[in-house]
């Protein structure tokens, strides 16, 4: 994490989701992509905090 901030950058989004490929498309917004899903699960948000909230709530809801 950027220690000025306390926010995650993509990096450590990455880190804490290794089942997720994590991007940042054309346009600036932030993608991830489960690995093994089907149909595909993609999730993005504005920011790595937003991004980070998105996986959460997507594992949260899809949780066995």
């Amino acid at each position: 994490m950027d220690r000025s901030t306390a926010e995650p950058t993509l990096e450590d989004v990455a880190r804490e989701f290794p089942r997720w490929d994590v991007w940042v498309g054309i346009a600036g917004l932030h993608y991830a992509r489960r690995h093994k899903t089907s149909p595909p699960a993609v999730v993005r948000g504005e920011d790595p905090v937003d991004l980070r909230d998105q996986i959460r709530g997507w594992e949260g809801r899809t949780a066995r």
